[in-house]
């Protein structure tokens, strides 16, 4: 056992919490197993959001693909199309999506070894797995391309965290043309003036650069022509928007963690439509990030990955939970920071608001009408005023200047 000073030793009331909410995950997890009605994901077949659209696939490249009822409305952007499109060239969709899911949660063991051992603590690999993993678990039982989105994300995030900012801004570009929301992340770029490097300003344009020629791209390559497919996607995001909004089901008080879920809950609660408070949702929550943002992006790199990252998950007016695997990252980033012998308090209360977030709280249903996707959606905004109202400690070369 090395022996380490009081200015070396790792914080001792780290693994304590990982402990603490591996112990609440497990029995979470468990819960299934000894109440017949608990369950831990939305009803339906296993892999449903890679099967939904196996049939509309086959009329891509044609205006039958947009306007065909035979089979359900496609709901992403265009820069989602080509990954579908692979993914059914392939002679099983489902097993090459597992295939990929298993890489990728390959990669994020390794980096979660690798982030616990210059912590210290690689004895916590395995209670963090079981703290951290529903959400993972969660999008692999769904089958959802989102598994693509997190990676490409994250790399941008470590591209930027090592200085190489045009990287990162094309890596977030290229993800918002397959869903919209990791434009969020291209406010790494905007520091302010004192604290952005010379690289910032133009990767930010760059980054937009790169969403508005790959979502040009993309719809082009879907056709037939660029009119109709402009016209289809757009209408296909629409519909899919409004029918989260306009009627909310248990599904989405159980899994839907977005800041709009409070006024979902009560739509819910009192059997109404939440549809008429969906712009008033959009200015106050768009408001608000503006302003937070304001303060979080003179904050060190910590504060604004967890900040942007919180904003992408919770600002959607519909966002499921495995959604939250955009967060895995900023809780590697979480421990890191708050293994340090002095780190602040804040630093392990937003640690405990992102494993928190990873609980698999739908199984609670099993005992009681717990809204859970509402509870989540106040954690993620305590979790960005946290990330805006006090600096935490990092080691990023963006911090360096």
């Amino acid at each position: 056992m090395p022996a380490y000073s009081s200015r070396t030793r790792p914080n001792p009331a780290l693994p304590l919490l990982i402990l603490t909410f591996a112990t609440v995950a497990a029995v979470l997890w468990l819960l299934p197993l000894f109440i017949p009605r608990s369950v831990l994901f939305p009803p339906g077949p296993n892999f449903e959001d890679i099967l939904v659209y196996k049939g509309r696939f086959t009329l891509y490249h044609s205006a039958k693909f947009f306007t065909s009822r035979t089979f359900s409305a496609f709901a992403y952007p265009a820069g989602s199309g080509p990954i579908y499109e692979a993914l059914y060239k392939t002679s099983d969709a489902v097993q090459t999506y597992c295939m990929f899911a298993g890489i990728a949660a390959g990669i994020a063991g390794i980096a979660t070894y690798l982030c616990l051992s210059r912590a210290r603590h690689t004895n916590l690999f395995f209670p963090l797995l079981v703290a951290a993993s529903f959400p993972l678990v969660f999008l692999i039982q769904r089958a959802n391309i989102e598994i693509v989105l997190w990676l490409v994300i994250a790399a941008g995030i470590v591209a930027y965290r090592r200085g190489q900012s045009i990287l990162a801004a094309i890596l977030f570009g290229l993800a918002a043309t397959t869903k919209l929301y990791p434009i969020f992340m291209l406010g790494l770029f905007l520091g302010p003036a004192a604290k952005r490097s010379r690289q910032d300003l133009p990767a930010f344009v760059v980054g937009i650069a790169t969403f508005v020629l790959g979502m040009i791209a993309a719809v082009s390559y879907a056709g037939p022509t660029f009119a109709i497919a402009a016209r289809g996607f757009f209408s296909g995001v629409s519909q899919f928007q409004n029918h989260y909004v306009e009627v909310v089901s248990r599904v989405e008080i159980v899994f839907d963690h977005c800041l709009f879920s409070p006024v979902k809950y009560w739509a819910f609660t009192h059997h109404t439509s939440p549809a008429p408070y969906t712009h008033l949702y959009f200015l106050l929550a768009g408001t608000l990030a503006l302003v937070l943002f304001v303060r979080a992006r003179s904050l060190p790199f910590l504060n604004r990955v967890i900040f942007l990252t919180g904003a992408m998950v919770a600002l959607p007016p519909v966002s499921f939970n495995y959604t939250l695997v955009h967060l895995y990252l900023p809780l590697l980033l979480a421990i890191s920071a708050a293994a340090a012998p002095r780190a602040p308090a804040s630093t392990l209360l937003a640690l405990a608001l992102l494993l928190f977030l990873m609980l698999p709280l739908a199984s609670l249903w099993a005992i009681s009408t717990v809204p859970t996707g509402l509870t989540q959606s106040v954690a993620l905004l305590a979790l960005m005023l946290l990330s805006a109202a006090t600096p935490w400690p990092g080691n990023s070369r963006m911090d360096a200047r």
